[in-house]
C-alpha cells in the first residue's frame, strides 16, 4: 500500500506518531488545522497496521460529506471500505411511507425485524425490498464491497429493488474499514448489532474519531432526554384514539395532563427561560396530582410502559412505525427516576413548547468504552487536546500532539483591537464602537466575514451601522442559505453571521472569495442553569469547570471563524478579533493587537 499523495514533513510525523500508538496498542488526540490532510494521514497507517496484523478499522463521522471524503481516500489506497447510514436514510420503504423516514434508530429497528420476520414466513409483500435481496442480494454485495458512498449504495439498491441497509451489514465482515456515524458506535444496541456483522472483537478494532471536537456534546445528548407539552399532547390523544386505558385509576388521557400540569409547576424554578429542579419536585408534583405515592411513580411508568408496547406492536402488524407517546412518556419517568445521580441534572424550560429534560453532564459514561479497543486516533482542525482527554475519560498516557499548518505561516494575519468587548455588562457603551470598526473593515473592499456571538448582537449591529451584505439570519432554511452562498461566490462583498452556524463551521470559500473574518467578541456560551451546574460539575471532577464549559466552546467556535479563511497554500487572509479578551486565549490564537486596524489590512494584501 502507498501512500497516494507526496507527503509532507508534518504528515510524515503525525503518520509516525499514529503508528507508535497502534504498535502499543494506545491513543492519540491531535489536532491539525484544515488543509493538512488528516484523512488519508490516518487512514494510511491505521490500514497497513490492520491488514498485517488481523484487525478491523472503524471509522465516525459526523455528516455525510465527511463520509465520502473517507470513502473517496480509501479507493485511492485500494481497500475494501463499506460506508452506512441509518435505516431512515438506506430504507427504500422510506421512499414510499414518510413516517418511516421520521423515525428514530429505535423504532426503525423494530418494525424492520417485524417485517423480515414476516418475510421469512413467507410473506414477501411485508417488505418486497429484503424479499429481494434474500433472492438475489450477492450483486448488491459484491457493487458495496467495490467501494462506494452510501448514497451511491443507496441508489443502486432503488434500481435493483434490493434493500441496501441489509445488503450492507452483511458485507461488513468482508471490510477492512467500516465507516459510520457516531450513533452506531456510541449506542450499545447498535454497537453490538455492527461488531457482530463485522465479526471483531473490542480488542481487534482501530477506532478513528474525525471532528473530534462534536464527539463529547453528541455523547452528552445521547444520555439526555426530554418530556415536552406537545408530545404530552398526542400522548392524550393517542389515549382516546386507543381506549383511555385506566392507568392506576385514573383515565391514561387524564394521567397526560397530570404530567403536563406538573412541568408547569415546575416554573417557579425558572431563573429566565428555564431553572434547575430539584430531586423528586416534578416527580411529587405528579404524585400529588394523582393521588398516588413517590414511591409509586416507578409503577406507573410500567403501566405506562405496558399500555405503549401494546400500541406499538399493533401498529407494526400494519406497517405503521411502531411510536407511542405513551411508551415515551412511561419510559421518560423511569429514566427520570434512574437519573438521581452526580453526573445528571433535571431542567425545567419554559417558552413556546414548555418542557422538563434529564440532562447529562458527563459524557464519559458512554465513550469510555473506547478504552475497550485496540487503538484510537481523535483528531479535529479545532480541539483543546488536554480537555479532550479528561471529558472523554481516555488514559492518562495517551499521545497529545498539535501538528503545524502545511501552509506558509505570512499567509494568515490575526489581529486584535483592546478598547471593545462584547461583555454582557460593557456591551452597550461599545456598541458604536464595534459598528465603527466593522465599517471600517469592510471600507478595506476585500470578501469579508464578520461572526457575531449571537443573532441579536448582529441585528443591533445593522440597526445602527450602514453594513450591509448576506446574512444568515436565525432559522434560514438550507435551500436560501445555499442560493445566497452562492450569488455570494459570484458578486463578492460581506457575509454576517453568528458562531457555530452553518458558514462559521462547514462552508468552504476557496482564494479570494473570503479574505477577511471579523470576529465580534468573544463567543463565550450563555450563562444558562445547565451550564452552571456543568461548570460546577467540572469543577468537582477536573477543579477548573470554567475553562471546560466555556473558555474551550469559545476558542474552538474562534479557531473554526479563522479557519474559513485558509483552506490551500495559496490562501491569504486577516482575522480580526473585536474584544480585549482575545489576550486571554494567547495560547491557542496568535494574535497581535493592532496600532491602525485598516492600515494594516491593506498593509497585508499589498504585501
Amino acid at each position: 500500500m502507498e501512500f497516494p499523495y507526496a507527503i509532507r514533513e508534518e504528515q510524515a510525523s503525525m503518520i509516525k506518531d499514529i503508528e507508535d500508538i497502534l504498535s502499543r496498542g494506545s491513543h492519540i488526540i491531535l489536532e491539525a488545522p484544515t488543509g493538512f490532510g488528516k484523512t488519508i494521514t490516518s487512514l494510511y497507517p491505521s490500514l497497513r497496521y490492520a491488514i498485517t496484523n488481523g484487525k478491523k478499522l472503524l471509522y465516525l463521522v459526523r455528516t455525510n460529506s465527511q463520509e465520502q471524503k473517507v470513502i473517496e481516500e480509501a479507493k485511492k489506497l485500494g481497500v475494501k471500505a463499506v460506508s452506512m447510514q441509518g435505516r431512515a436514510h438506506m430504507c427504500p420503504l422510506s421512499q414510499e411511507l414518510d413516517e418511516i423516514k421520521a423515525g428514530n434508530a429505535e423504532e426503525l429497528s423494530l418494525l424492520c425485524s417485524k417485517l423480515k420476520k414476516e418475510v421469512n414466513k413467507g410473506n414477501r409483500n411485508a417488505c418486497p425490498y429484503y424479499a429481494n435481496y434474500l433472492e438475489k442480494g450477492d450483486e448488491m454485495r459484491d457493487y458495496i464491497l467495490e467501494v462506494h458512498t452510501s448514497e451511491e449504495i443507496f441508489q443502486k439498491g432503488l434500481q435493483m429493488e434490493i434493500c441496501p441497509y441489509e445488503a450492507v451489514k452483511d458485507s461488513l465482515k468482508e471490510a477492512s474499514i467500516v465507516v459510520l456515524p457516531y450513533i452506531y458506535f456510541l449506542a450499545p444496541f447498535l454497537r453490538n448489532t455492527i461488531l457482530d456483522k463485522m465479526e471483531v472483537d473490542f480488542k481487534d478494532m482501530i477506532l478513528i474519531v474525525d471532528e473530534a471536537h462534536n464527539f463529547p456534546d453528541f455523547a452528552r445528548e445521547l444520555r439526555s432526554d426530554e418530556l415536552t407539552e406537545r408530545a404530552l399532547e398526542l400522548m392524550e390523544k393517542e389515549c382516546l384514539d386507543y381506549g383511555n386505558k385506566i392507568i392506576m385509576g385514573k383515565p391514561c388521557a387524564d394521567v397526560a395532563e397530570y404530567i403536563k400540569e406538573a412541568i408547569y409547576q415546575m416554573e417557579e424554578f425558572v431563573d429566565e427561560d428555564e431553572g434547575i429542579i430539584p430531586h423528586y419536585a416534578f416527580e411529587e408534583e405528579i404524585a400529588k396530582m394523582m393521588d398516588i405515592s413517590v414511591n409509586d411513580i416507578p409503577r406507573l411508568a410500567m403501566d405506562l410502559l405496558k399500555f405503549g408496547m401494546a400500541i406499538r406492536e399493533e401498529k407494526m402488524n400494519r406497517r405503521k412505525l411502531p411510536r407511542s407517546y405513551i411508551y415515551h412518556a412511561g419510559n421518560f419517568l423511569l429514566a427520570w427516576k434512574d437519573s438521581y445521580a452526580t453526573e445528571y441534572i433535571h431542567i425545567v424550560k419554559m417558552g413556546k413548547n414548555p418542557k422538563v429534560e434529564i440532562f447529562c453532564l458527563d459524557p464519559a459514561g458512554i465513550t469510555e468504552i473506547i478504552r475497550n479497543v485496540h487503538a484510537s486516533i481523535h483528531m479535529s482542525g479545532t480541539l483543546s487536546l488536554e480537555s479532550y482527554r479528561a471529558i472523554v475519560n481516555l488514559p492518562e498516557d495517551s499521545l497529545l500532539r498539535r501538528y503545524k499548518s502545511p501552509f506558509p505561516p505570512e499567509n494568515l494575519k490575526i489581529l486584535y483591537v483592546d478598547d471593545v468587548t462584547t461583555k454582557y455588562e460593557e456591551l452597550e457603551e461599545h456598541l458604536d464602537k464595534i459598528a465603527k470598526y466593522v465599517e471600517e473593515i469592510v471600507s478595506v473592499g476585500r470578501n469579508t466575514a464578520v461572526f457575531f456571538p449571537s443573532y441579536s448582537l448582529l441585528e443591533k449591529i445593522l440597526k445602527i451601522s450602514d453594513i450591509r451584505g448576506m446574512v444568515e439570519e436565525r432559522g434560514i432554511k438550507q435551500l436560501e442559505l445555499h442560493r445566497r452562498i452562492e450569488n455570494f461566490k459570484e458578486r463578492g462583498g460581506v457575509i454576517l453571521s453568528v458562531f457555530g452556524g452553518r458558514i462559521s463551521e462547514g462552508l468552504d470559500f476557496p482564494g479570494k472569495l473570503l479574505e477577511i473574518a471579523v470576529i465580534v467578541g468573544i463567543p463565550y456560551p450563555k450563562p444558562t442553569a445547565r451550564l452552571k451546574m456543568l461548570t460546577k460539575y467540572y469543577d468537582y471532577k477536573f477543579g477548573n469547570g470554567w475553562e471546560f464549559a466555556f473558555k474551550v466552546p469559545a476558542s474552538i467556535k474562534i479557531r473554526q471563524a479563522i479557519g474559513r479563511l485558509i483552506r490551500s497554500e495559496n490562501d491569504r487572509g486577516v482575522a480580526v478579533i473585536l474584544d480585549r479578551r482575545a489576550i486571554q486565549f494567547k495560547d491557542e490564537i496568535p494574535a497581535t493587537k493592532s496600532k491602525n486596524l485598516t492600515r494594516e489590512i491593506k498593509d497585508f494584501f499589498e504585501e
